[in-house]
């Protein structure tokens, strides 16, 4: 097969026309998300291009022979190799990067009330009347939940952050408490595992993840799906931490005693310890 100088975009379209009618299931959804993130493929594995995709890291190898690549690792290097060449020609700054991911962003943010008002509302209702709140995270996104905590932390009470080097203290999980587990591709193990924990303690569940198609969902009280793509080989935490920001206001005002009560606990203890700067005119 001959495909001369083609962009790597149309490389595929050649190829994938001339294999059509032999691609499965798989192979289609690997396609799918290729053509989404094929500014990522250069630094993609078999094994995380199939978290992404939702397939088995046997099933991308077999979708690259079957376009004609001897191996996975050929379909990566004609990607690196694009991308080398497009940076040695591109004199674009970083910018332009920027301004990309705004954009992105931007259009992220602007379908989350169409997304999640209604989840929203069902998340905070589950929080503000659990006995303990605990949040849950692993890897990259424990960023997310360490982030909403500190938030909820101040007009609730008893939230709790779940080391996930030291998931122990979910030992004490109880039918009336909530667990809120953020998790993103590539989706932590631990984190997935402890989920099943939640559910078979009998608490409620509430997860804030990239989809609703998950199996690992299935038992969820609520799910809290943000779109996170970005123009970068990175995820966007953008509209999660947009999410959670919206999630610990509306707790806040649905116990208002409660809030007012832990905002003038948490002035007085900074105020008495003396844990803040104060400017100085």
């Amino acid at each position: 097969m001959s495909t001369g100088s083609l962009s790597l975009g149309r490389e595929l379209d050649v190829r994938v026309a001339e294999a059509r009618g032999g691609l499965s299931g798989n192979d289609e959804r690997i396609l799918h998300f290729l053509r989404d993130h094929l500014d990522e493929l250069a630094f993609h594995t078999a094994e995380s291009l199939a978290q992404g995709a939702g397939v088995s890291a046997a099933a991308v190898v077999r979708f690259s022979r079957r376009l004609g690549f001897a191996s996975f690792r050929e379909l990566r290097d004609r990607a690196r190799d694009e991308l080398q060449a497009v940076r040695a020609d591109e004199q674009q700054s970083s910018a332009s990067v920027l301004g990309r991911k705004v954009e992105r962003d931007i259009a992220s943010l602007g379908v989350l009330p169409q997304l999640l008002d209604v989840p929203l509302e069902e998340a905070a209702e589950a929080i503000a009347s659990a006995h303990t709140s605990w949040f849950l995270a692993n890897r990259e996104t424990y960023g997310l939940a360490v982030y909403a905590q500190r938030l909820l932390h101040q007009v609730h009470d008893d939230v709790r952050l779940v080391d996930p080097s030291f998931a122990d203290p979910l030992r004490s999980l109880a039918d009336d408490d909530v667990v809120v587990a953020c998790t993103f591709r590539p989706y932590a193990r631990l984190t997935l595992q402890l989920m099943a924990y939640a559910r078979s303690a009998g608490a409620r569940l509430v997860v804030v993840t990239d989809g609703r198609a998950h199996d690992f969902i299935d038992e969820a009280d609520v799910v809290l799906a943000v779109p996170v793509e970005s123009p970068t080989l990175l995820l966007s935490f953008t509209p999660a931490v947009c999410v959670l920001e919206a999630l610990a206001a509306r707790v806040a005002m649905l116990n208002v005693d409660e809030t007012h009560a832990m905002l003038e606990a948490t002035a007085e203890f900074v105020a008495e310890h003396d844990l803040v700067v104060e400017r100085r005119r």
